[in-house]
């Protein structure tokens, strides 16, 4: 008997919904959208599926995972404290990242969505200590293929565990 897979559930579904079915997917499936949800009050966002609906839609519409690479459903799923936030907050935070490392793009972002939950002050600063550390170029492409990098020195800014030695990759 030979198996198939059963597809990622999306088949048949409209292309404005498809972003929604992605996330309802991951959102059932991660631990830490259950704990969200069920530590949530009643009247919590994390009980509110239309309203949840909705900012995965206005955030998909934004940003398009085939063009800007930025998987919305898997981004506010890592993250979930970002379903608190307004869609409109959560642009804001990515325009504001981009400005202070470019090179952070939408596949980039997807997998550490923790850097938008950042102070973009605090993402600036850490940028400017791995460059001294490492030199801009290093620092670049350290951010560009690793931003878990960024949002741990970051974390190591804030714990003030600031030294050469400590940005050394």
């Amino acid at each position: 008997m030979s198996r198939h897979s059963s597809g990622d559930g999306i088949e048949g579904v409209p292309q404005d919904d498809k972003a929604v079915v992605h996330f309802w997917h991951l959102f059932g499936s991660i631990p830490e959208c259950r704990r969200a949800l069920t530590s949530s009050a009643r009247d919590s966002p994390y009980r509110n599926a239309p309203l949840l609906e909705s900012r995965v839609r206005s955030l998909a519409r934004v940003f398009d995972t085939e063009t800007s690479g930025l998987d919305v459903p898997r981004v506010l799923t890592k993250e979930p404290t970002l379903l608190l936030w307004e869609a409109n907050e959560v642009v804001r935070r990515v325009v504001e990242l981009k400005r202070v490392a470019p090179e952070l793009g939408g596949r980039a972002l997807s997998s550490c969505p923790g850097l938008l939950l950042c102070d973009p002050e605090d993402v600036a600063a850490a940028r400017q200590e791995m460059e001294f550390a490492r030199g801009p170029e290093k620092a670049r492409e350290t951010i560009a293929v690793a931003p878990s990098e960024l949002l741990k020195a970051v974390e190591m800014l804030k714990e003030d565990l600031v030294g050469e030695e400590a940005w050394r990759g």
